[in-house]
């Protein structure tokens, strides 16, 4: 699976994002707010994390909030880090008259009153 750089570009300049809905072992739920950025990740050439992940030079970045708590249980079972096979978390949305889909790894997740923020890395991109 491999991360498209130009959809995500082109994602990121957007003057509107379009509504996404996350899918997580089977279950859909509604993205309240979703922001879509990338960053430099401090590797000098593209390797494999730990053994576990690969990353480039470069990543994509997911952050979410979700009002559904009820898959909290649900997140520590896919979050890098206390797991070695963790699931890809799914994003799902229409753009142009096509089915996005965007394949991310948990790196992080806070619950708050009103909702879950949760951090994700782009693992990988589908436009059909």
């Amino acid at each position: 699976m491999e991360v498209d750089k130009d959809l995500m570009f082109g994602l990121i300049g957007r003057d509107s994002m379009p509504q996404f809905t996350m899918v997580l072992g089977g279950r859909s739920c509604k993205v309240d707010k979703i922001q879509l950025s990338h960053s430099d990740v401090p590797v000098t050439r593209p390797t494999t994390r730990g053994g576990v992940y690969f990353t480039d030079k470069m990543a994509f970045k997911i952050r979410a909030q979700v009002s559904d708590d009820s898959i909290s249980k649900m997140l520590s079972k896919t979050m890098l880090g206390p797991n070695s096979d963790f699931e890809n978390i799914q994003f799902l949305a229409n753009v142009d008259s096509s089915t996005l889909r965007l394949f991310a790894n948990l790196t992080n997740y806070v619950q708050k009153r009103e909702y879950l923020e949760l951090s994700l890395m782009v693992v990988g991109t589908d436009l059909s």
